[in-house]
Parts: C-alpha cells; sequence; structure tokens
C-alpha cells in the first residue's frame, strides 16, 4: 500500500465541552505521542509521505506522518513541547488571515498563533503549510475563482512573513476538481492534503487524513492501524457512517473501558 496514515489534529486543550467536537485533551495528546515514540512508530515529515506515495521512497511499516490545523495558539503552548520531547517531526496548517486574532468553535472565541509564535514553531524545525480557503471546507458547491484569490492571496501573506517554503495545501475537507489542483501546483504546492474519507484513491491532489479527535485510546489504536488505512477512503465508508458502524466501534471501546476499570 503505497499510503501511510497521516494524522490530523485540531484544537488541542482544556476548552468547554461544545469546543471539543474535533479537539482533544492535552494530556490525551501527550499520551498518544507516548505510545508512538514507545511502541517503535516512525514519525516522518509530510516530504517523506508524499515521496512514499509517488513510489520515489519506501517507508518501513509503521510510519505516521502528523498534521495539526486551525492555526490555534494550543498548538504552540500544549502542541509543540509534546512533539519536542520525543523529536517528531509535524506539519502545521495555518490560515493567515486569522494570525494575531480570534477564531470561533461552536460560538467560543478561541486564541490563534502570532506572527512570533509561527516563526519559533519553524525555527524548531516544523513545517508550515496553508489552511486554504480560511479554514472553510469545498465538499459542496463552492465558487472556483473565490477558493483560487483566497489561496493566492493566503500564500502571498505567508510568503512575507515565513522563512522557507510552503509547499503543502490543506482544505478543512473536501477534493479539488482538476482545475483547482492544477492552479494550487501552478502555486508550488506539491500535494493537497483534505481530511478522509475521500471516496478514492490517495494521490498528491488529495490525500486523506485521518482526524484524531476521541480521548479513547481503543479509538486511537484503531484509526493508526492498516485496516483503517485501507478502509479509510473507500466509497463503502459512507455505509459505515450511515448506518452507525463507526458509533457501534465507540460504544464498544466506552464499554471494554469501563469492564477494564472495573475488574482492576
Amino acid at each position: 500500500m503505497k499510503e501511510i496514515p497521516v494524522l490530523l489534529y485540531h484544537n488541542i486543550g482544556n476548552y468547554p465541552e461544545e469546543m471539543m467536537e474535533d479537539g482533544l485533551l492535552p494530556e490525551t495528546f501527550e499520551k498518544q505521542m507516548a505510545f508512538l515514540a514507545e511502541n517503535d512508530y516512525r514519525i516522518v515529515p509530510l516530504e517523506q509521505a508524499v515521496a512514499h506515495l509517488n513510489g520515489l521512497a519506501e517507508l518501513p511499516p509503521k510510519s505516521i506522518a502528523i498534521t495539526i490545523d486551525g492555526g490555534y495558539e494550543d498548538a504552540f503552548t500544549h502542541v509543540l513541547p509534546v512533539l519536542g520531547k520525543y523529536n517528531f517531526p509535524a506539519t502545521f496548517f495555518i490560515p493567515p488571515g486569522f494570525i494575531g486574532e480570534e477564531r470561533s468553535i461552536k460560538g467560543h472565541p478561541i486564541k490563534c498563533l502570532n506572527w512570533s509564535a509561527l516563526e519559533d514553531i519553524a525555527h524548531d524545525g516544523m513545517e508550515v503549510g496553508l489552511l486554504a480557503y480560511d479554514g472553510m471546507g469545498i465538499r459542496h458547491h463552492y465558487d472556483e475563482q473565490v477558493v483560487k484569490d483566497s489561496i493566492a492571496n493566503s500564500l502571498n501573506i505567508m510568503r512575507n512573513k515565513i522563512v522557507g517554503e510552503i509547499r503543502y495545501c490543506a482544505f478543512k475537507e473536501g477534493v479539488p476538481g482538476t482545475s483547482l489542483w492544477k492552479f494550487t501546483q501552478s502555486l508550488g504546492f506539491q500535494a493537497v492534503f483534505t481530511q478522509c474519507p475521500t471516496n478514492q484513491p490517495a494521490t498528491p491532489s488529495a490525500i486523506g487524513r485521518i482526524q484524531i479527535d476521541d480521548d479513547d485510546h481503543n479509538i486511537f489504536l484503531t484509526k493508526i492501524s492498516t485496516t483503517y488505512l485501507f478502509f479509510k477512503d473507500k466509497p463503502s465508508w459512507k455505509y459505515i457512517r450511515r448506518y452507525h458502524m463507526d458509533k457501534m466501534v465507540h460504544r464498544f471501546s466506552e464499554t471494554w473501558n469501563r469492564m477494564t476499570r472495573t475488574r482492576n
């Protein structure tokens, strides 16, 4: 299989429950990174993941890439120190229009990175990519020219502020069409990342990432497995969601955790 799991994290912090639909507690993130380190997973930069996908390199089993979306301040306070502790590379996808500002999650404000913190992230050896279209998705109908203009303007801002190449672009969700993909290539992007399921095999124009948003460790183990990687972008995934099979797995895991705690 010419693909490795590319994990997608969003906000990581102690936020109100309604803000945590896509979020993770800091202690959970620490536990997950410790597990990867202690169990000989190889955390690779996106450059190696893309080369592997293109058949230009061969990565060993248990290779994983990590991406952080949103440009939130917690990427600096809660994520960067943990990645540094384990010497893990990662790519931080940033919507530059929100740098130094606030975004909103479920009506609650959340602080974003400032340029100084972003520079520190880059200086620590992390890669910075563009979270395109101001962090909005292109899963449903969208005005392609508006999206192109947004990408071009955002990239100009980042190139004026960030030292080094900006090689990768990401969308919250949705797969770019042929025209949009060619446009991103013309700007120098080598690959586009999105959220699975994409309902198509992974190619540099649309690499589906696995969102990690559950504090349940068993769910994490499932999502980094080769079985999950095999099914994540298959058209059959919509039936898994339609018949709530994913929720059944969550309930089984929660029951198993309760039984284990009781037994101990």
